[in-house]
């Protein structure tokens, strides 16, 4: 005795192998290529953020560990840049709330008016540890050193008050905000020594 649904199921198993004999016979391969107008668009690029001759990179605009930590190294290297261009906007752009952020850019801003420009001073991280992501807060720790800092007037003269020397072992951190309209990280706290 048969049962209804195994008939079904005999009538769909033949009517499969009937239509895949069908594909088994041979065909031309098609003579052209899809066209690349068709293709899917990639995915959507970052509007870019910081300076034309100091861009932020795009491993630093996802809000996970790495991309903080990348934030943070391109922020120090905004802080570097001083050194070379008398420019602390970019510093005010990517900090929400940073007191010594607007420190150093308030510095860098009256120096220059001033007249003043930088020789050296640069940050260098010698080693950070894993930056901690809590929702849309990332803080990380660091060690770094300085090289000694020369504060010059247009005149050419070494101004020994406003100058450095260097340091070296310095602990630092940074605590950063995830701005989701912007897609960056925000700096809200660093700690240079």
């Amino acid at each position: 005795m048969t049962r209804p649904w195994t008939l079904r199921l005999m009538a769909c198993l033949v009517a499969g192998c009937a239509a895949l004999t069908g594909c088994s016979e041979k065909q031309e391969a098609s003579q052209s290529l899809p066209s690349t107008s068709s293709a899917a668009p990639t995915e959507e690029q970052l509007p870019p953020l910081g300076p034309e001759d100091l861009p932020m990179p795009d491993e630093a605009r996802t809000q996970d560990a790495a991309g903080a930590e990348a934030f943070v190294r391109y922020y120090i290297e905004l802080i570097n840049r001083t050194s070379t261009v008398m420019d602390a906007q970019p510093l005010r752009e990517l900090s929400d709330g940073c007191r010594d952020c607007d420190r150093i850019a308030d510095n860098t801003d009256a120096d220059a008016a001033a007249g003043y420009r930088y020789v050296s001073g640069e940050l260098l991280i010698r080693a950070a540890g894993r930056a901690t992501v809590d929702g849309g807060e990332a803080q990380i720790a660091f060690t770094l050193d300085q090289k000694p800092l020369q504060v010059v007037d247009a005149a050419g003269s070494v101004n020994t008050e406003l100058s450095t020397d260097a340091y070296s072992g310095l602990n630092g951190g940074a605590i950063a905000r995830w701005d989701p309209e912007r897609e960056t990280w925000l700096m809200t706290t660093l700690t240079l020594g």
